[in-house]
Parts: C-alpha cells; sequence; structure tokens
C-alpha cells in the first residue's frame, strides 16, 4: 500500500506518454487491476478517471476492464461521493458509453454492460445533453499555416500543419504527467513558432 501512490502515478505517466498504441493499452489495464481492495482505492480514484476514460474508448477487451471498474464503483461507493469524483471526466465517461452503445461491435456483452451502466447512472447520465459539442472548425477558404518536409524517396513534399503541432505542443504542456523530455521541446516548439510570428519591421 504505500507503493500505491507512486505505482498509480508512474502507470499514469506511461498510459499518457509518447508510447505505441499496444504499449498504452497494457499500461491502461495495469491501472485498472491494481490487486488493491477498492476501500483502499478510495484516496487515489482520480488518478484512475484518465485511464477509465482512455479504456471505453480503446479496444473490446479494455472497453470490458473499464465498464468492469466503472460498474464496481458504482455498485459500491456512495452516489455523490463517487460522481463528485468523476465530474472532471464525466461528459467523456457518459459519451464513451453512449458511443458503445451506438458503435456495437462483435462483443454485445460491452453494449449490454454499458446500457446496464447507463441505467444505474440515472439521471446523469442524460446531463451530457446540456454541455456545448466540441466541434471542430475548418474554414475551407484559407490554407493554414504548414511546414514542407522533404524525403529523399518521395517526389512531392509532406505538409505539416503547424495547428496540429501547436495544439499537440499544448497538450503535453498542460498535462502535469508528461516527461520533462517531451515538455521541454514543447516548450521550444511553441517559442520557436511566437519568435517566427514577429515581424522585425513593428
Amino acid at each position: 500500500l504505500p507503493l500505491l501512490p507512486n505505482l498509480l502515478q508512474s502507470l499514469n505517466r506511461h498510459q499518457s506518454g509518447l508510447h505505441k498504441q499496444h504499449m498504452k493499452d497494457i499500461f491502461i489495464e495495469l491501472c485498472l487491476t491494481v490487486p488493491v481492495r477498492l476501500s483502499n482505492l478510495l484516496p487515489y480514484l482520480p488518478a484512475l478517471m484518465d485511464p477509465l476514460v482512455s479504456a471505453l474508448n480503446g479496444s473490446d477487451q479494455l472497453i470490458a476492464q473499464g465498464l468492469r471498474t466503472l460498474e464496481l464503483c458504482i455498485d459500491n461507493l456512495q452516489p455523490n461521493f463517487f460522481y463528485d469524483k468523476i465530474e472532471p471526466v464525466r461528459a467523456e465517461l457518459i459519451q464513451s458509453l453512449w458511443q458503445t452503445l451506438q458503435n456495437p461491435s462483435e462483443n454485445d456483452n460491452n453494449a449490454k454492460t454499458a446500457f446496464r451502466v447507463l441505467g444505474k447512472c440515472g439521471a446523469r447520465n442524460r446531463k451530457t445533453l446540456q454541455d456545448p459539442p466540441k466541434l471542430d472548425f475548418v474554414n475551407p477558404d484559407s490554407t493554414p499555416a504548414s511546414v514542407l518536409i522533404w524525403f529523399p524517396a518521395s517526389g512531392a513534399p509532406v505538409r505539416l500543419p503547424i495547428q496540429k503541432v501547436l495544439d499537440h505542443a499544448l497538450h503535453i504542456l498542460k498535462s502535469p504527467n508528461k516527461d520533462i523530455f517531451y515538455m521541454q521541446h514543447s516548450l521550444h516548439v511553441c517559442q520557436s513558432y511566437i519568435i517566427s510570428m514577429i515581424s522585425l519591421s513593428d
């Protein structure tokens, strides 16, 4: 138990880091299957929220594990206590459950379990209807700033949109558990972009 906080923090950092997807899946599964009692996990429940959302948006096996973990918490914890803990990721959790219902896979048990969990959430499963939708605006009349990358085997350059690079860099800087190596390079990217946008004639 004394190692539990460091273990969860380390697994969280790895599952949100820049790893291959199959490695991220392993870290997510390890986060959700830590062999301790639920009562011992209560102080560290917020550390399970991001892996839980990732699991519900992952493979069929991860979705099944995420649904089992979520249902276990709903069945054994006081509603007010548990829903306060999931409030930061409430919208993502409920949307993931609805998505599991709308896009049934070969594993029908996941859809049935998601339906059962939504029922146990009661009226809270409809609060997301009041949340503003996340829409990405794309202006078709404008060409986004891009970096042209040339490869020896390619006859044409690869266009890398600057906006996507900046979005990813800002995401890394806002994440508290990211590796310092990636945070330093993300900061360097943002600084370089700001400097490049400054006109020397101003």
